[in-house]
């Protein structure tokens, strides 16, 4: 079951484009004006933004993936380090480590990678119930980061040769 935080971190996203969508909605509607000349162009506007609207979030679903996630949890089953990969549109990707406590909801950042991966690239190994080495290609021409403790988890961080 997801977390109340990530809940609403993931509803409060979906702000802007309710927005839209009521604006949108409205012009095409158009209530209570008065003039004809003038709710045809709030009209046209509408159908038009609504169309542009569409384009848009069309090519955005082509072109995103889903992202994918493969779970490990500590040699006692304490704590839990997650790898998500979401791909993205040439070579856009994103990967990223959060370390839980099993059975809460809090989730802390370990890695972070905005580069070309896939689900394998990043290797997690835990060496006892706190401490974790995250093994992964190094790229000094994107943004890389990796912590060396999240909460009361020590993290050893190997970057491995990239493969060019």
């Amino acid at each position: 079951m997801p977390c109340g935080p990530d809940l609403w971190s993931r509803a409060s996203g979906l702000a802007l484009p309710c927005l839209v969508l009521v604006v949108i909605v409205v012009l095409l509607w158009a209530p209570a004006v008065g003039w004809r000349w003038l709710r045809i162009v709030l009209r046209m506007v509408g159908g038009a933004a609504a169309i542009l609207v569409l384009v848009l979030v069309s090519i955005g679903w082509l072109f995103s993936g889903k992202p994918e996630y493969r779970t490990l949890d500590s040699p006692n089953g304490l704590n839990r380090a997650t790898l998500e990969y979401e791909s993205g549109f040439l070579g856009r990707d994103f990967s990223s480590v959060a370390l839980t406590k099993n059975g809460f909801c809090k989730h802390f950042t370990a890695y972070e990678y905005n580069g070309p991966s896939d689900l394998r690239s990043t290797i997690l190994i835990w060496l006892d119930d706190s401490h974790l080495q995250i093994q992964y290609r190094s790229d000094p021409n994107r943004y890389q980061h990796c912590e060396t403790r999240v909460a009361d988890i020590i993290i050893t961080c190997t970057p491995l040769k990239s493969e060019e």
